[in-house]
């Protein structure tokens, strides 16, 4: 029998990230599941010629963090009947999502994804794309209505 016990599910959120999110919770909640709400702020670093690279806008980070953060708990409070932990990382939203994932021992990511197709994806491609692609564990993603 398949047990879930521990679910990451990344937030930017986003609509397709707020309908993720009530996946994850619904699932938590139907397998007594642990669920983490992840927010990851990108790196702002520019490049200096001599030093290597260097932290851009030190204040809105600062700022990214305590919006970012005050999201995570609008969303945790929102969950009811389930066990809910945030956390907010800074770096490439990918890697910290399967850092996240390893580091909880998570049975289960749930992503959101926007879809994207053409030539966009073909030059970026996407986080839930690269999640699904390096994850150790199985990985739902989640599409918003069209």
């Amino acid at each position: 029998m398949i047990q879930i016990r521990r679910i990451v599910c990344p937030t930017d959120f986003s609509p397709t990230a707020a309908r993720a999110v009530a996946y994850a919770a619904e699932m938590a909640r139907t397998f007594g599941a642990e669920l983490t709400l992840l927010h990851v702020v990108p790196e702002m670093n520019y490049p200096l010629r001599s030093f290597g690279m260097a932290s851009a806008f030190p204040h809105l980070r600062e700022e990214l963090h305590l919006r970012a953060d005050e999201e995570l708990q609008k969303a945790k409070a929102a969950i009811k009947d389930a066990k809910v932990n945030t956390l907010l990382q800074d770096g490439e939203a990918h890697v910290q999502v399967l850092e996240c994932a390893k580091a909880t021992g998570a049975d289960l990511i749930v992503i959101g994804t926007h879809g994207h197709t053409g030539l966009k994806h073909a030059f970026l491609g996407s986080t839930a794309e690269k999640v699904v692609r390096l994850s150790d564990c199985p990985v739902l993603t989640v599409r918003t209505k069209d």
